[in-house]
């Protein structure tokens, strides 16, 4: 759950740390309103929860709206899904053949989809569909770092990339529709509030345990713990590496006369911890380029 007070805010005015508090707590009471989210695709969510749940069920759900079921179709015949044979073209064979957890991204990605047309939000339209290129963007790497470890699931890493801004989006869209008169929130004012507001906003959608929790712990590059490596470590690096890219520092990462601009993510615990280093990190930044395209054609 979102702890309000944790928060650091001391930079922020008083208008926005009563607008994100008053946010926090309607999270903490298991109040979810975000703008123009479809309702089968939060409807999917809650059928998801269940773990007993049929094909035969989840297909129902999805059915209920065309332009769900199409995003499902289209991920489950993408290149990053399907290499060969015929492509799928019923529900039920699309949701065993790519699972859970894509389907859950299938969802998300058609209600940021809607949410970024919505009329209402269309002001801020530009800063969602940056938020849609970062979530993109950290999703490829999750799942190229998950493929060059082998130590997590490469389609729950995905997942965790895909939402990992979750807050951020809330947070805007909220501001938007409840707070017109509020001036743009700026990465700075939302950076130590977004991780926490995902979390809770993920754990109300009852998606799995470990993404809420890597999804809070997104920042905490100093992470170090005992056991196997695991999906908050991977997205710690992603969300780094991602900040990297996005300061135009890939290409010095890839350049051999700039290889110590890398050294920073390999230098992370959580990165030592999935066995990444220089040469690793190398190979996750080259492959996270080939997902991003695959992923961009496969979501939208």
């Amino acid at each position: 759950m979102v702890n309000a007070a944790s928060a650091s805010v001391s930079a922020s005015p008083d208008s926005t740390f009563k607008f994100v508090s008053d946010l926090a707590r309607e999270l903490s009471r298991g109040r979810v309103e975000l703008p123009s989210f479809p309702e089968a695709a939060a409807r999917l969510q809650q059928v998801l929860s269940d773990d007993s749940v049929t094909s035969e069920r989840i297909a129902l759900v999805i059915s209920s709206d065309a332009g769900l079921a199409a995003r499902v179709l289209t991920l489950a015949n993408s290149t990053l899904l399907h290499r060969g044979g015929p492509p799928v073209t019923n529900l039920k064979n699309a949701i065993t053949r790519i699972g859970h957890e894509h389907i859950r991204t299938a969802a998300l990605a058609y209600a940021n989809a809607q949410l970024r047309r919505a009329a209402e939000l269309a002001p801020i339209r530009e800063q969602l569909e940056s938020c849609w290129r970062e979530g993109i963007r950290v999703a490829s790497l999750a799942h190229a770092i998950a493929t060059e470890s082998r130590r997590v699931r490469t389609d729950e890493a995905m997942l965790a990339g895909l939402v990992h801004n979750i807050g951020k989006v809330y947070l805007i869209a909220r501001a938007a529709r409840d707070a017109p008169g509020q001036p743009s929130f700026d990465e700075r004012s939302l950076r130590p509030w977004y991780p926490s507001i995902g979390q809770a906003l993920i754990e109300n959608w009852k998606l799995p345990d470990d993404i809420a929790t890597a999804v809070g712990g997104q920042l905490d590059t100093e992470r170090s713990h005992e056991g196997d490596p695991d999906l908050q470590d991977l997205l710690i690096v992603a969300v780094s590496m991602a900040a990297q890219m996005s300061a135009g520092v890939a290409e010095e990462l890839v350049a051999p006369q700039e290889q110590d601009r890398g050294q920073d993510a390999a230098a992370m615990p959580a990165a030592a911890a999935l066995g990444l280093n220089d040469s690793a990190l190398v190979r996750v930044m080259l492959e996270a380029q080939t997902d991003l395209e695959m992923l961009q054609a496969a979501l939208g």
